[in-house]
């Protein structure tokens, strides 16, 4: 029986929007697009910044040092990352809809510590205030799809993964959840991501 659904953030609970951050708000072209986005979201330093543990400053030098011509605009960018994250309408709705169903909601996402912080001041995060637990990656030092995160989240709260549904947009970080004993729900959207939970309620 699930008793507890768990929710990434980006790209299913907020729109993970640095592509409309590159290209509207910093009006990259699509050379300079793609250059930025190869030496920020797309290497091996984002993940690390959503880790946490390397200080800002060193992870964004070496961003840099991955395509120095664009300087400016990746230490912009990195400027920018309390707009990278918007709340999707139905989030606070859906989880609370949950909630008044009898289920525990609980959080499990990476994500940065300066970017948690700045996008919350910005307005984003408000379903942190309504759900039941959270494990972020920068408060463990842990990413996804690495098992121990997972494992932080379940002995934390004292969740058997047997009656928990985990929701990603990401296949590999499913993947985990599985081999834990969890349920799995790659997400895409809303609607097909609330009728395959409603198929695990029920």
């Amino acid at each position: 029986m699930i008793k507890n659904v768990i929710f990434d953030i980006g790209n299913v609970l907020g729109h993970f929007c640095w592509e409309e951050v590159l290209k509207t708000k910093m009006g990259l072209s699509k050379e300079a697009f793609d250059a930025v986005a190869a030496a920020t979201v797309k290497s091996k330093w984002w993940n690390e910044f959503d880790r946490s543990l390397v200080p800002d400053d060193e992870i964004m030098e070496n961003c840099i040092k991955l395509n120095p011509a664009y300087e400016k605009e990746i230490r912009d960018f990195f400027g920018r990352v309390g707009e990278v994250v918007v709340d999707y309408d139905y989030s606070s709705d859906w989880i609370r809809e949950l909630k008044a169903a009898g289920l525990k909601v609980y959080i499990l996402s990476n994500y940065a510590r300066t970017t948690f912080y700045r996008t919350h001041e910005k307005g984003a995060l408000k379903f942190l205030d309504i759900v039941d637990g959270r494990v972020i990656s920068f408060e463990v030092f842990q990413l996804k799809p690495d098992p121990e995160i997972y494992e932080t989240l379940l002995k934390k709260y004292a969740l058997d993964p047997t009656e928990c549904v985990f929701i990603d947009d990401r296949a590999e970080n499913i993947e985990t959840a599985r081999k834990l004993g969890m349920k799995g729900i790659v997400f895409t959207d809303y609607e097909t991501g609330r009728k395959e939970l409603e198929g695990y309620l029920n």
